[in-house]
């Protein structure tokens, strides 16, 4: 299964292939913090999300429980 980190530069798309959804993730993080504009991930599937739209269950999971 690969996941694609993607963003638009002045020169195009980028692609970057990661093989788990974490790896996936982070790569996002690192590429946002650099300033770069459009960061999305593509499922194996092929579908196209947002960064913040695939943040929340990492979020979730990264926040400790309050029940």
């Amino acid at each position: 299964m690969t996941f694609s980190v993607q963003w638009t530069t002045i020169y195009g798309v980028v692609s970057i292939a990661q093989s788990t959804a974490l790896g996936a993730y982070r790569q996002a993080e690192r590429a946002t913090q650099l300033g770069m504009r459009n960061v999305r991930i593509r499922f194996p599937d092929g579908n196209l999300v947002k960064l913040e739209d695939f943040r929340h269950p990492f979020d979730d999971a990264q926040s400790p429980d309050q029940g």
